[in-house]
């Protein structure tokens, strides 16, 4: 009995291992079949996914969609399929015609706006219809039983003829002031109001144009709202690249905005979503990266969606890490050259341009999972590996084959010039990845290698993490100079040059410099006019950001005394400096007091001027409060000079862990008796990070603890037991 016990005992230890893992998903975030046309809403602590499910096969010529899917995620990492809902919920609508929707929940109800093909020769072609339930996944049924906008409700464009398809895509959107507003169109682009009950139209139908747009409107478009800005997203020209427009208002007029993505290979269509969660904006899109993709065959991916101070959004690079994967550089061995795909050719070179062209997004081996084994996918070109071609290799799109499987996998081994590196075999023989002579990337046996290093890298992280800045709050007067050094984390990021953005350029200018190829951002501010701004510095990717807080004082508002003043705090180390001149007065008193945000005294000094007049404060804050403090600066008699300055609120304590990461290691590093590289990553790394969360990594210590004590426990018992009974 105790050795079942202790077996099962055994078993649940090791169930707590399996069930403790934590997969997260890379681009395309759905794997387990083709999807497209997405579109997501949250809902009690969950993201809801609603898909086209694309069923075509390689041969088809069409697109073949009978139902949409529904996928959930907590976390945007793991995706369950909560269920599908047929086409022929709509019973007047013909033919495998799930196409694009969108669903909004109102007054505890969730309204779903669907394309499917109406069966009414009356009004031939495509036509949007509107699903009701009581809940996000289940119980949908047809709100109305006939259309909500057919063919002849509309102008159709010429091109069409009597079948037309500009009755397509709807996009839901629900004002502040609740009204919800019904946009849709191919070719030409429309939008109505909705009435209160969801599934009526208000008012007229109106077609309208986007200002200044470089191009035509094809499809898709997606209405959403950010910082009191309306942004309409949307399919221009074919292959279809996307855009969006911004208003003042949800009717109108739409001014074009910019390029949000370039066309993707393999599909001539794309469609955007965007989803807010916790304080990030994403956008959800389809690509044909999975194998065997294609047209009819797409797969939805996502990545984050970036907005400019001034309300721009930046231009999105589809990824293959996506939003839980970092992506990696190979370096090569004792050169600064890095693996890079250019216009699908390989090559080892010289950072220089586009970085995306030296990220590489890796993976578990394709054609085997086992530790050691992996892959190398293009970052920027999702689906597409570096692959054995024969004796050569190339970037290709997986095709699904076996063959495809074991040429984009390789075999990492203890680096051949230093073991501390690494070095990559094919998967069935012992051909090398290396540099040739014209820096193009080869295959080489390899008692053929003239320099082993050619045949050794490591891989490092390519992303950026975190922006910091020596100061985040500046006090300054007009005419008077500072400046703030802005440093990108962690060292090995390919790309350190940070994008200035300045709320208020008539209150300060900025300069920026990169001195002796540090890797530090110079800046140099100058104040103007009496004034506050914000500046907001920007990694170039747009996933990181922070900003300085700046405020210049007029001059006739200090003493006579004192002049050039300048303060600047650090809110994360709440490091501060004050300094500034007294007159050409040397070796006088100057007093400072700091008064904390509830009115007590945090710092009071006095310091004698030098012998050009110069003081300075340097200190660090005793309050732990965050808020304004207040400065006084008093010398020879004249009423005080005061000013403020800020301590803002560290939004997550992920920072600090994440320096003092940087910090642990760059000291191993220094260190003498360091045995590896700390450029070296351990297979966890390299393979996508796919390491347990911290919650997950306790949950699992714990019950493994708990699972070892028990075990322990019943032999204790069952060894009593024994000796008792040999006593007997």
């Amino acid at each position: 009995m105790v050795n079942k016990i202790i077996g099962l005992c055994l078993m649940l230890t090791f169930i707590s291992l399996v069930t403790a893992t934590y997969v997260q998903a890379d681009n395309p975030i759905i794997k387990d079949e083709f999807s497209a046309d997405p579109a997501a809403i949250t809902h009690e602590g969950k993201v809801y996914l609603y898909t086209g499910h694309d069923e075509a096969n390689t041969s088809d010529s069409d697109y073949v969609l009978k139902e949409w899917s529904i996928y959930s995620s907590e976390d945007l990492k793991d995706w369950k399929l909560e269920g599908r809902v047929p086409r022929d919920i709509f019973e007047w609508a013909i033919n495998d015609t799930a196409w694009a929707s969108q669903t909004i929940e109102k007054d505890g109800k969730f309204y779903w706006y669907t394309t499917v093909e109406n069966g009414d020769s009356a009004a031939p072609g495509m036509a949007l219809g509107v699903a009701v339930s009581d809940h996000p996944v289940t119980g949908w049924e047809d709100a109305i039983g006939a259309p909500l906008v057919k063919s002849t409700d509309t102008e159709n464009p010429d091109n069409m003829g009597a079948w037309s398809w500009d009755d397509i895509d709807p996009t839901v959107f629900i004002d502040d002031d609740g009204q919800a507003y019904l946009y849709w169109g191919n070719t030409h682009v429309y939008y109505a109001k909705l009435k209160d009950n969801m599934i009526e139209l208000e008012d007229d139908i109106h077609r309208f144009d986007i200002e200044n747009m470089p191009g035509t409107f094809t499809e898709a478009p997606w209405l959403h709202k950010q910082n009191g800005i309306y942004y309409l997203l949307f399919a221009m020209n074919f292959p279809e690249e996307l855009a969006y427009a911004t208003s003042d208002s949800p009717e109108g007029p739409w001014e074009y905005g910019g390029k949000l993505m370039d066309a993707l290979p393999y599909t001539g269509t794309s469609h955007p979503a965007v989803l807010e969660l916790e304080g990030e904006t994403y956008m959800i899109y389809h690509n044909a990266a999975l194998p065997t993709g294609g047209d009819y065959r797409r797969s939805v991916a996502i990545d984050k969606l970036h907005f400019t101070p001034e309300g721009k959004i930046r231009k999105v690079i589809p990824t293959a890490s996506g939003i839980t994967h970092d992506s990696y550089a190979i370096e090569l061995y004792d050169e600064s050259r890095y693996v890079r795909h250019l216009n699908n050719s390989l090559r080892v070179d010289p950072l220089e341009g586009d970085t995306y062209e030296f990220k590489w997004h890796i993976v578990d081996g394709l054609a085997s999972d086992d530790e050691g084994f992996l892959s190398f996918q293009s970052e920027n070109n999702p689906g597409f590996y570096l692959v054995r071609d024969g004796s050569s290799l190339s970037l290709a799109k997986h095709d699904g084959t076996a063959s495809f499987e074991e040429g984009a996998t390789f075999k990492e081994v203890p680096g051949l010039a230093d073991d501390s590196w690494s070095s990559y075999k094919t998967f069935h023989d012992s051909l090398y990845l290396s540099k040739a002579s014209d820096n193009t990337l080869q295959l080489v046996a390899k008692n053929s290698l003239e320099n082993e290093g050619n045949a050794t890298f490591r891989l490092s992280n390519a992303d950026a993490k975190e922006v910091s800045v020596s100061e985040d709050a500046l006090v300054m007067l007009e005419n008077s100079t500072a400046t703030v050094s802005a440093t990108v984390w962690p060292e090995e990021t390919l790309r350190k040059e940070l994008e200035v953005f300045v709320e208020d350029e008539d209150i300060i200018d900025v300069t920026t410099d990169y001195p002796n190829q540090t890797d530090e951002t110079k800046l140099t501010i100058k104040g103007k006019q009496e004034g506050m701004t914000t500046i907001t510095l920007s990694t170039l990717d747009g996933n990181h950001q922070t900003t300085i807080d700046v405020e210049v004082k007029s001059i006739d508002t200090t003493p006579a005394s004192l002049e050039d003043i300048l303060v600047s705090a650090s809110s994360e180390t709440k490091n501060v400096q004050i300094t500034g001149t007294l007159g050409e007065t040397a070796g006088k008193n100057v007093t400072l007091k700091v008064e904390n945000p509830n009115g007590e005294v945090d710092y009071l000094d006095q310091v004698a001027s030098n012998d050009a007049g110069e003081f300075s404060f340097n200190f660090r804050l005793q309050s732990k409060l965050t808020g304004d403090y207040h400065v006084f600066l008093g010398a020879n008699g004249n009423d005080p000079y005061e000013t403020t300055f800020t301590i803002k609120k560290q939004d997550s304590a992920d920072k600090d862990k994440q320096k003092d990461k940087d910090n642990d290691h760059n000291e191993s590093s220094s260190s003498s008796d360091q045995e590896s590289d700390p450029g070296q990553k351990n297979d966890s790394e390299k393979q996508g990070n796919q390491d347990l969360p911290d919650t997950a990594t306790n949950l699992f210590n714990w019950m493994l603890i708990g699972g070892l004590l028990i075990i322990i426990g019943l032999i204790a018992i069952f060894v009593v037991r024994k000796r008792k009974e040999e006593a007997r």
